[in-house]
């Protein structure tokens, strides 16, 4: 099968783990046996680039020949409309739940791309959605079309490894407990920080010592040390599509405290040692303490299974065919 996958986020020397997964996905499909070819939208926020887009993504199609569009995001959904191959949209979080603007509200520019992904989706032949969540924001007459996959996890790269030996290798206190918040200050709002280090400060309150360790912008091969490293992760975001760090975290075999974001709560379901918690500083503090008192009791065979690129390629396949089916059916 030939597959075009055409996305606005993809890594780039500057910005390493922007768009990896995308990246991890198409290279896991062409694994398979797959042809595929990536393009990518450097759009920067701006809606003129999609529009710009669309004519050179009709152009590759007709050069390239697909049998598949794998478009990545609600937007990237869009500029792909209407270019006559088969059609997948990959429903990835803000663009079918909106961007917080920090007051209870969403932003005017995410408000806007909800409801071009929802128009989006109307052309698709076949949805991924990454979380349950994505998929029932979706137009109920178009929830047939979905289906819910998430982010596959390189399983070789994130596995468990020796707390003590990351810690050495990173120049980190080895007595220190450090609780890992994979996200970058840019992100503080949406992912609640202010949440987070609340929860540390009750946590400090009690008398266990915590640091809240922030990490952002480390290429993916670097990135399961910094997981071995950390006693714990914390995740408080407002919402969330299908949080990778939480998967990357429990291949790790590193515990979860977590709020109800995304798929988080079905992804720690059946990886004991991991916690689910209100958004509450206090139920943070209870859970990081109980959480460090069992350090090293996680087990997240499980969700390597599940979750091994492979396994989550061969499903996205299964979707392009479906994609298939119904153009035929549809032409």
């Amino acid at each position: 099968m030939k597959i075009l996958a055409v996305t606005n986020m993809y890594p780039t020397d500057d910005d390493p783990a922007f768009g990896v997964f995308v990246r991890s996905q198409m290279d896991s499909v062409a694994s398979l046996g797959h042809t595929v070819r990536v393009e990518v939208i450097r759009a920067h926020g701006k809606a003129l680039v999609y529009v710009r887009a669309a004519r050179r993504i009709s152009a590759l199609v007709r050069h390239f020949m697909p049998d598949v569009v794998h478009a990545h995001y609600g937007l990237t959904g869009a500029a792909c409309a209407g270019v006559g191959a088969p059609l997948v949209i990959s429903f990835c979080g803000d663009d079918l739940l909106g961007t917080p603007n920090g007051r209870g509200g969403y932003t005017v520019r995410s408000r806007a791309g909800i409801v071009l992904s929802r128009i989006a989706a109307r052309s698709a032949d076949a949805i991924i959605c990454k979380s349950r969540e994505l998929a029932e924001a979706l137009p109920v007459a178009l929830r047939g079309r979905a289906h819910v996959v998430p982010n596959g996890v390189d399983t070789a790269l994130f596995r468990p490894g020796d707390r003590l030996a990351a810690r050495a290798a990173l120049g980190l206190d080895l007595r220190e407990r450090v609780i890992i918040f994979p996200h970058s200050l840019a992100q503080a709002s949406r992912k609640r920080l202010d949440l987070a280090e609340a929860g540390i400060a009750r946590l400090a309150a009690r008398g266990v010592g915590a640091r809240l360790w922030i990490v952002n912008g480390i290429p993916q091969a670097n990135l399961p040390l910094y997981y071995q490293a950390a006693d714990c992760m914390l995740v408080t975001s407002d919402h969330e599509g299908s949080p990778n760090t939480v998967k990357e975290a429990i291949c790790c075999d590193v515990p979860v405290v977590t709020v109800d974001a995304g798929d988080a709560r079905e992804q720690i379901s059946d990886v004991a040692g991991c916690r689910l918690v209100e958004r509450d500083p206090d139920a943070i503090a209870t859970a990081l303490e109980e959480t460090l008192a069992r350090v090293g009791q996680v087990d997240g065979s499980s969700a390597r299974s599940r979750l091994a690129l492979d396994v989550v390629a061969g499903r996205v396949v299964e979707v392009y065919s479906e994609a298939v089916r119904r153009k035929l059916q549809r032409s």
